[in-house]
């Protein structure tokens, strides 16, 4: 986004972040390019569509090491290069607050990742490092469409309140953004009223 909007550098890397070493390899990276973190966003996440008998305990270990583990391994390895007025943003979904059969790993999981980001937000605030979340509910990415529940119905969706990308682009930018400088803790839904309807 920083780059279609001419106004900075973008660096892109990927990593697969059920195993902790990839979080060092992306701080490192960062390092290497800026020197400093001045913003993380923790935006990776996996789902699985199963009933909770169907579940492995691997399967369920991987989704959280993704979900839940990797954002506080890349903040516990951030942190020493982030100074007062840097922010993290943890992108967290519906699913945490209000939730359906199938995805139980998956709310969990996020559910999880809001409680980390409130707690962290009150670690962190003494450093001046902002910690909030966007709780996002459906966005036009394969994550929706390949969602079993989204195929079949059960999952009832409105068309009118699918988000785009850039919507939580924009939103992860305001939370992230000197804009929201009063703002610590807390939970922005960027759910085009989902959450009100549930």
């Amino acid at each position: 986004m920083a780059k279609r909007q001419g106004a900075g550098d973008a660096l892109f890397a990927q990593a697969d972040l059920s195993g902790p070493a990839a979080t060092q390899t992306l701080v490192d990276a960062a390092l290497e390019r800026w020197g400093r973190i001045d913003v993380l966003v923790n935006n990776a996440a996996m789902m699985t569509f199963d009933p909770i008998e169907s579940l492995d305990e691997a399967e369920w270990d991987r989704l959280f090491a993704v979900n839940l583990r990797a954002p506080f391994s890349l903040v516990r390895r951030a942190l020493p290069h982030m100074g007062a007025g840097s922010t993290i943003v943890n992108v967290s979904s519906v699913h945490a607050e209000e939730t359906m059969g199938g995805v139980v790993p998956y709310a969990a999981s996020k559910g999880g990742l809001e409680a980390f980001t409130r707690g962290l937000a009150v670690e962190l605030r003494p450093r001046g490092i902002r910690v909030n979340a966007a709780r996002l509910g459906a966005i036009d990415t394969p994550l929706l469409w390949s969602n079993p529940n989204v195929r079949s119905g059960k999952e009832k969706i409105d068309r009118a309140s699918i988000g785009t990308p850039l919507q939580v682009a924009q939103a992860i930018l305001f939370l992230a953004s000197s804009e929201s400088s009063f703002t610590t803790g807390a939970i922005l839904n960027v759910d085009g009223g989902r959450l009100a309807d549930l």
